[in-house]
């Protein structure tokens, strides 16, 4: 999501309960205002809950980091306290954004448009194994304003879905 409108300011997107059977343990993704010809800044997701299953989603989101090759990357997830971990999405589908590789400006061109969050719930189930709540909710915003509440069947966002629970 980009923002160089200035009414928009720097959007956030809350998905307060994506994992299945988990429901106060939620994240935020934070978009940095920018200029649409500039690369893709990173955008961090902060992950907010109770200890036991955010230990366990921070094993989990190794696996992203661990991941290599495609048109994006994830940092090391970072505790920040018992009940905060960080981690950010990297664009890297293009090192020079002049380049014209079709399949490389297509990844960068889907970084662009396509929300951070439907990458991270993406990957959270096809390469995490994460099993995912069978209705995400969303909630976009960019200050103190409100400007969109979504709710979406996890099929329309990624499929199939993954087995891992993050509680025993």
């Amino acid at each position: 999501m980009r923002s160089g409108n200035p009414r928009l300011g720097e959007p956030t997107i809350k998905v307060p309960a994506p994992f299945a059977g988990v429901s106060d343990l939620g994240f935020t993704a934070q978009y940095r205002a920018q200029a649409f010809n500039e690369p893709l800044r990173d955008v961090p997701l902060v992950f907010e809950g109770p200890e036991p299953p955010l230990r366990r989603l921070t094993e989990q989101l190794r696996r992203l980091s661990a991941t290599k090759g495609g048109g994006h990357a994830w940092t090391d997830p970072v505790m920040l306290g018992d009940e905060v971990v960080l981690l950010a999405f990297k664009d890297r589908s293009l090192p020079d954004p002049m380049a014209t590789d079709g399949a490389r400006l297509a990844d960068h061109l889907l970084n662009l448009v396509r929300p951070v969050v439907f990458t991270f719930l993406h990957d959270c189930a096809s390469i995490a194994h994460l099993r995912l709540s069978e209705v995400i909710e969303m909630r976009v915003s960019a200050g103190r304003r409100s400007y969109v509440e979504l709710t979406l069947p996890l099929r329309d966002i990624v499929e199939p879905n993954g087995e891992r629970l993050l509680w025993s």
